[in-house]
């Protein structure tokens, strides 16, 4: 039995999935520069940090938060596909919505049913789970700034080979689930 759950949870390692979460804690903040593409393996269209001590309401991770640089449309994009978990968002003057679009090769794929309604008081978290994005569009109803903190994503690589750790890691499950079912039984005398 304890071999069994054993390789079932060794099985399960192997099919999580890997997120990043980007802080924007590792940028100098500067209300007027944007965020140079590249950081963090995407390009950012109008998004620049701003520091704690500026806009200390819409801070999740520890120094900084991304924002909107003009107050307008945002786009974050990935030429290889990034799945799109989630992020946390705060409006900087007053209550606004924001809504998302996420599309692949220009091909739009996703967008939000509804807005999302955001205010000063406490960043809210925004979870869309979208799979397969190679850019991501928010828009917001007031043209005023929001921030952005925890920005979380993951790799969408097409067709991809497992690393070697995962091939070796689902190896030891799969065997451990064998040796546990080839096990027989011991007859008590």
């Amino acid at each position: 039995m304890k071999h069994s759950i054993l390789s079932f949870l060794l099985a399960a390692c192997c099919a999580s999935a890997h997120a990043d979460v980007i802080g924007f804690d590792d940028l100098a903040s500067s209300e007027t520069a944007v965020i140079a593409d590249g950081y963090a393996g995407f390009n950012w269209t109008g998004v620049g940090v701003i520091g704690a001590d500026a806009y200390p309401d819409g801070v999740v991770s520890a120094a900084n938060v991304a924002f909107n640089h003009a107050g307008g449309t945002v786009t974050i994009s990935n030429a290889t596909g990034f799945d799109f978990i989630g992020a946390f968002f705060t409006s900087a003057w007053y209550e606004q919505e924001l809504s998302f679009e996420g599309s692949r090769a220009g091909q739009l794929l996703f967008a939000t049913d509804v807005s999302y309604g955001i205010d000063t008081f406490a960043p809210q978290w925004i979870e869309l789970g979208w799979r397969g994005i190679d850019t991501l569009t928010i828009y917001n109803s007031s043209g005023t700034q929001w921030a952005m903190d925890a920005f979380t994503a993951s790799a969408t690589t097409p067709n991809a080979v497992p690393e070697p750790g995962t091939l070796a890691l689902c190896g030891i499950a799969a065997a451990g689930w064998l040796a546990a079912r080839r096990r027989r039984p011991r007859q008590r005398a």
